[in-house]
């Protein structure tokens, strides 16, 4: 916006401060001038009277030149200098009422909208946000009276007029100037005797017999009165009917706009003005005022400024004149007559012919030929005068324009050079004058304010506006509101907070003043600023102002009550409910009442006066509301339309609204994402868009509702608007047409819910679908108090956007949705009860529970599936038909997982599946899905590892019962998950599908029964061999536990146990003992089959380097089971049950240890990269029951016993293929192959502490022979034995035998032990080179020379060996395959003979 040029600045002083001439004219003037609409030639003037175009270069009173472009006067009829009503406050209130009594433009804020305050809207003008201040305005600076105190008001000139249709227009002129107004104008005014008169011969048009002796009369008016004189010929339209109408309206326009602007608040009936007139008398008035201006009135006021300068020189001239004034007043001979008097107002003025009066006059007429800075310092060097004679109202008057001429002046003054002028001004005006000036004191106001918006000087506004008097009240509220607006100009950003402060105290003093209008209009302001923030609004957007209550309540009102601002708004809520109820505005009256209900900080007494009000404003005014808001119209079910209002009592969180289906079955409903693989069920999709029931099904909608305030309310019929969408297709099929016409939905009504203050209740609504469609719930109805229809609209939140950076930047939200739901047809609703599930286990033990599933929907369920968080803990059987007649055996089969038997074979082998499946998921109905996905699943061996046998499909009202077995696997405190989907599809693929599922959580608590560890030894007899303890401790009080088998599984080993003598047949542990049980283990006859390693390797390999991941499983693998039976009966370890449960727990805990061991490779991937069976690991179990008590049995288990046999072959997988790796086009690619081969080699470094020996040796005494018989030396024969662990590699060996006299050049092969070494030494081949295959031994004779028999340590040795091929097949992540040994252990041997 262009900055405004100093004459626009101080365009409104200058007219304010303008040059005034009295007009008087004789009769025939009057009638020429009433033919025209206008009372006197004043009137006739005044148009012309603004913005004269002077165009004159005159002198400033210094002398130096200066141009005027242009110059205002205004025109009067009369002159007197009257006395101030005492009753002028109530004048000023009055002409308040005047100037707001038009109330277009009251109810629009332009500057707030209701997105906060509208930046466009604050750089317009501040004056078109509230005309009614404009019209007070120019309304009170054109009625201002002249005083004794300035020359302002005082006429500079007497303009005297007279008709040429008169005989002796010399003689009427000089009659006017015998007028009693003139004299007035020469006794009292401040011209006094050097007024200027100027002579004007007027010519009527009308009379045509005149025209000739006009110029002959105007030629004696000249040489009677000189050049001030002119003549004016008006009346010219004498042809009306043939006037040109366009021409008459804007002839008419410039008297009915000029009346507009001097006189706004008077009334002015459509009248046409100037209906005598043409432009060309148009032309003439307007040269005729110029040249009054230019030849007249500017040349008088020059010529007085230059006498009066001369005069006023020596008090003007400083200190050096103020010195010899006051000589002359206090030394001087002669007396002086006093030159103050008093005025009609009782205050002091000096005489019009003092010197203090005529610097003030100098001051004046300087002043408004525009001469501001000459004038400045005349009224400075008055004012001291003025103060030093104590006459109050003339210093004062000094004080103010002093403070003007400072802001005319371009160069900008600080604050407290002009600040301080106005301040004095306005206080003498008020408090030191003989009666209070209050309209002095306005006026200084109003000019110092309009100066101070021209200067853009907002920030000094509010503090000048306040200085008005607080006696007149409808003024204090308009100049507050003015303050208040100043406060949203400031340069930086609006002050919101004082505007409101501000805007809230011009409430207060319009409802004082009875001007309800405006003080409604301010507390709105206070209501929208309070809540509002600095919005850039964009400039194609359309304006959008903010008029509607509604809008109001929506925006404002919540971003106070999330303020500290919850007082001020219950406040100006009240306020302006009380004010709409006054004008009978129910509607927005029960708005704002009801915006008094949000708030918890309002005293509870407030509170139930507020809430009291409501109720009876609604009682009172029911059948006056009308309501506009669709969403207060609600439909009940019988078809009858309610009228209801929106109100924040009680607090309804959308977010918290929870739609339960089935609510009376149990678990929790959802659609979930099966995947196979064993991932749990994951959420679908999210939001209640995609929330389905089948046709029949009841649907909870739980809602917690808050009061928000400190008093109790109570909330009667609370039910839901609801609204149906029928699905066509459905209706079409129906049979007949009754379906369509039937209730779709029936919903419940919760009939009272009491709320006390603060609390907060869950309210349950059920809604009972009848037909196929959608469902969408549009919000909540109740009666608040049994009295109020309330309505509460109820839609989910968007969610927070971040797309884009401008959203991550900005918070963006998406649009609110609609809560709702579909009623599908063809949606699965499966009813799932839990039978027998037990809180409380022993370790181990197993109890039998049932699934009971029953099929409420009206379609066939084609695929049923159980998910379990916790497959170690459960067992589920085949699934039973109810009401078939061999369902009750079956059952009565599977009430025990352990098949008992007399006759257990110790060994069996058994062709088991390999697969490391995940087997948390169990199909119940439809196709037998394998969950890795695998096609070749259905060999022999898996069938009988895997017994559940599924159903086909489950009818419409048909059951099933599903036997699960729940174990004990750990002891503590458990939550275990399991989810129950159903789909009236087939699900088959083997990615995975959406099925309606039920999860149910079971706690479970797991108390210690026994406590089994496991501990290897190695064999002294053969290196191959280990000796395998358990270790059994029953750890409970007053509980003995009979050991009822033990079972080893292993691809490599058979065990057998090692019985003592005194060992009993049944094994029984005691409460608080522990047994060990010690068994051998050897490896198994014949070749040894490594298939499982051999997968692994060359899955890995195939993982890590190759283009195609790996997709075959692994072979079956041939099991050997030992089975030492330790009570009166064994257990068929084999059975199928029993069999595939124990392989599901060992999978489970398997996976769990890959998972941890390579966090790298996806789960997805370990079934095609590991076996569950590894050849030299062993897996036992420990059969046992419990003596007494409950008779509970179980069992437990231990994976993977290491006996010590050097396994580490994954590394190997870590070498390249012959062929090379395959290429990767990224570089991030190749990084993660390198990371992923690091972690498997730092895997296989950790494990290195772990003590095994590829190679090992054995010494064996064979037989003792004495090389003579008289000599005491003998010489023994030693059987040695290298022995190969490794099924992997060959290796070439080196076997020194070293002597005790050797020792000391090798000290490694001594170990720390004790025994005769010095009495022995080796003979014959002491150095033998060796070649042992993998798993094999190579055997060598040796002998021993002993000097004495006894026992002696002959384990002494060094083998150095190296795996044969170790260059081409050694990975680079291997451990070395060369190795240096010594002995560990002493070997002894008893040479006797």
């Amino acid at each position: 916006m262009p900055r405004p040029t100093l004459a626009q600045k101080r365009d409104f002083v200058a007219k304010a401060f303008c040059p005034r001439a009295l007009v008087l004219s004789t009769p025939a003037i009057a009638d020429a001038c009433a033919v025209n609409n206008c009372s006197t030639f004043a009137d006739l003037l005044a148009p012309f009277g603004q913005d004269v175009s002077t165009q004159i270069t005159i002198q400033d009173g210094q002398g130096a030149p200066y141009f005027l472009d242009k110059l205002n006067i205004k025109f009067t009829t009369d002159f007197k200098i009257k006395k101030r009503s005492p009753h002028s406050r109530t004048e000023i209130d009055d002409l308040v009422h005047t100037s707001v009594a038009d109330d277009s433009g009251q109810a629009n804020v332009p500057f707030l909208t209701e997105h906060g305050v509208d930046p466009r809207e604050l750089s317009s003008d501040i004056s078109m946000w509230a005309p009614w201040y404009t019209l007070f305005r120019q309304q009170w600076i054109s009625t201002m009276q002249a005083s004794e105190h300035e020359s302002f008001m005082h006429p500079v000139a007497c303009v005297l007029v007279a008709s040429g249709s008169e005989e002796d227009p010399v003689g009427a002129l000089r009659t006017l100037q015998s007028h009693p107004a003139v004299n007035r104008v020469q006794t009292q005014g401040f011209s006094g005797a050097n007024v200027l008169f100027y002579y004007v011969l007027v010519h009527d048009g009308r009379d045509s017999g005149v025209l000739q002796t006009i110029d002959h009369k105007f030629d004696q008016v000249r040489r009677a009165f000189g050049q001030n004189s002119s003549l004016l010929k008006i009346n010219s339209n004498t042809d009306l009917i043939e006037a040109d109408t366009s021409e008459q309206s804007k002839i008419s326009s410039i008297w009915a706009n000029s009346l507009s602007t001097t006189q706004p608040l008077t009334p002015h009936p459509d009248s046409v003005f100037g209906s005598m007139l043409n432009m060309r008398d148009v032309t003439a008035l307007r040269d005729a005022v110029k040249q009054m201006m230019v030849r007249g009135i500017v040349p008088h006021m020059q010529y007085m400024i230059r006498v009066l300068s001369d005069q006023t020189a020596n008090q003007r001239r400083g200190i050096t004149g103020r010195l010899f004034l006051a000589g002359r007043r206090y030394f001087g001979t002669a007396a002086k007559a006093s030159s103050t008097q008093t005025g009609v107002d009782g205050d002091v003025y000096f005489c019009y012919d003092s010197a203090e009066a005529q610097m003030r006059k100098l001051a004046d007429y300087s002043f408004m030929l525009k001469d501001f800075r000459f004038a400045q310092s005349v009224y400075q060097v008055a004012r001291r005068d003025f103060q030093s004679e104590k006459a109050w109202k003339c210093y004062a008057g000094a004080q103010e324009m002093v403070g003007v001429c400072k802001l005319m002046l371009e160069v900008h003054a600080t604050r407290a050079e002009f600040d301080s002028n106005f301040e004095d001004a306005v206080t003498m005006y008020l408090h030191k004058t003989h009666a209070p000036c209050q309209h002095l004191a306005i006026r200084c106001i109003v000019i110092y304010y309009e100066l101070l918006k021209h200067h853009k000087l907002y920030s000094f506004a509010p503090s000048t506006l306040l200085r008005v008097p607080s006696t007149s009240g409808a003024l204090r509220a308009m100049a507050s509101e003015q303050a208040a607006y100043s406060f949203l100009k400031f340069p930086n950003r609006p002050e919101l907070r004082k505007f409101s402060f501000y805007a809230m105290l011009a409430a207060q003093e319009y409802q004082k003043a009875g001007i309800a209008s405006l003080a409604h209009r301010c507390l709105r302001m206070v209501r929208l600023s309070l809540g509002a923030t600095l919005v850039t609004v964009e400039s194609e957007s359309p304006e959008k102002p903010v008029d509607d209550v509604s809008t109001l309540e929506s925006g404002a009102s919540r971003a106070l009550a999330s303020s500290n601002w919850s007082s001020i708004d219950s406040y100006i809520n009240h306020e302006l409910g009380t004010q709409c109820m006054a004008a009978q505005d129910y509607d927005h009256a029960l708005q704002y009442f009801m915006a008094l209900m949000g708030s918890d900080q309002i005293p509870p007494k407030l509170q139930s006066k507020y809430l009291q009000e409501l109720l009876q404003l609604y009682l009172e005014s029911s059948d006056k509301l009308y309501l506009e808001s669709e969403k207060a119209l609600t439909t009940d079910l019988d078809g009858s339309q309610n009228k209801r209002v929106e109100l924040s009592v009680p607090t309804i969180d959308a977010r918290m609204i929870r739609v339960i289906m089935s609510p009376d079955l149990e678990g929790e409903d959802g659609v979930l994402e099966w995947r196979y693989g064993g991932a749990a069920p994951t959420a679908h999709v999210n939001g209640s868009a995609d929330l389905r029931c089948s046709v029949g099904e009841s649907v909870a909608v739980l809602l917690v509702v808050k009061n928000p305030l400190t008093i109790g309310i109570t909330l009667n019929g609370f039910t839901l608007d609801c609204h149906f969408d029928a699905d066509a297709a459905h209706d079409a099929e129906a049979t007949n047409g009754n379906e369509s016409e039937s209730p779709a939905f029936a919903i419940t009504t919760v009939d009272t819910v009491v709320l006390e203050g603060g609390q907060t209740s869950m309210v349950t609504v059920t809604i009972t679908t009848h037909r196929a469609g959608r469902l969408t719930i549009r919000g909540a109805t109740y009666l608040l108090c049994d009295i109020l229809p309330t309505y509460k609209t109820l839609k989910m939140p968007g969610k927070r956007l971040n797309d884009t950076m401008e959203q991550r930047v900005t918070p963006t939200y998406s649009a609110d949705t609609q809560l709702g739901f579909q009623i599908d047809a063809s949606f699965p609703r499966l009813e799932a009860v839990l039978e027998d599930f037990p809180d409380t286990l022993m370790s181990g033990s197993m109890q039998r529970a049932l699934i009971r599933l029953t099929n409420c929907a009206q379609q066939p369920c084609q695929s049923i599936m159980l998910w379990l968080s916790h497959p170690s803990f459960f067992d589920v059987a085949s699934p039973l038909p109810i009401g078939a007649d061999e369902a009750s055996a079956e059952l009565a089969e599977s009430q025990s997982m352990y098949v008992y038997s007399d006759s257990v074979e110790t060994t069996a082998e058994v062709l088991a599946a390999n697969v490391l499946r995940d087997c948390s998921m169990f199909v119940i109905a439809g196709p037998a899905i394998v969950s890795d996905g695998s096609a070749a699943a259905g060999t022999e061996c898996e069938i009988k590892s895997h017994a559940l046998v599924p159903v086909e499909t489950l009818g419409p009202g048909e059951s099933l019962l599903v036997p699960v077995w729940i174990r004990g696997d750990r002891v503590g405190a458990h939550t275990l998950s399991m989810a129950i989907g159903a789909s009236t599809t087939r699900a088959v693929t083997t990615t995975g599908c959406k099925m309606r599922t039920r999860k149910f959580e079971i706690d479970l608590v797991v108390t210690p029964s026994l406590r089994v560890n496991a501990f290897v030894r190695p064999s002294v007899q053969n290196p191959h061999e280990r000796i395998l303890g358990i270790e059994v401790e029953n750890v409970q009080s007053g509980l003995d536990i009979q050991l009822v088998q033990s079972t080893f599984t292993s691809g490599h080993y058979e065990l057998s146990p090692l019985r003592t003598g005194n060992m009993p047949r049944v094994v029984r542990v005691g409460s608080k003992q522990t047994v060990n049980l010690m068994y051998k283990a050897m490896p198994r006859a014949g070749d040894v089959q490594t298939q499982p390693e051999q997968f692994t390797i060359a899955a890995l390999q195939q993982y890590i380097f190759a283009k195609d991941k790996p997709t075959a499983v692994p072979a079956p693998v041939q099991l050997v089971y030992s089975n030492a039976v330790l009570g009166h009966q064994g257990i068929d370890s084999t059975h199928s049950s029993l069999q595939g449960y124990i392989a599901r727990s060992q999978a489970h805990r398997r996976r769990t240890m890959l998972r941890n061991a390579y966090p790298l490779i996806p789960d997805k991937f370990h079934s095609a990269l590991f076996p569950l069976y590894e050849t030299f690991g062993i897996d036992f179990v420990l059969f046992w029951s419990e003596i007494g008590g409950k008779g509970r049995t179980g069992h437990h288990s231990i994976t993977g016993i290491d006996l010590g046999v050097p396994h580490d072959y994954i590394n190997e997988a870590l070498t390249p293929p012959a062929s090379g790796a395959a290429r990767m086009w990224l570089k991030d690619t190749e990084h993660d192959r390198q990371e992923l081969i690091q972690s498997i080699a730092n895997r296989s470094a950790a494990s290195a502490h772990r003590t095994e020996r590829t190679l090992d040796v054995a010494l064996r005494l064979t037989g003792v022979r004495r090389v003579s018989e008289t000599d005491t030396l003998c010489v023994a024969d030693i059987e040695v034995s290298v022995y190969n662990h490794s099924w992997q590699h060959a290796y070439d060996a080196t076997l020194r035998l070293v002597s005790p006299s050797e020792s000391d050049q090798a000290p490694e092969t001594k170990p720390e032990c004790s025994g005769p070494r010095a009495a022995w030494t080796w003979c014959g081949v002491t150095t033998h080179t060796l070649s042992v295959k993998a798993l094999g031994s190579v055997c060598v004779q040796a002998q021993v020379a002993c000097s004495a028999l006894g026992v002696i340590d002959v384990g002494m040795w060094e083998l150095s060996a190296t795996a044969v091929n170790a260059s081409a097949t050694i990975s680079p992540y291997a451990k070395s395959l060369e190795c240096r040994l010594h002995p560990l252990h002493p070997s002894f041997i008893n040479v006797t003979i």
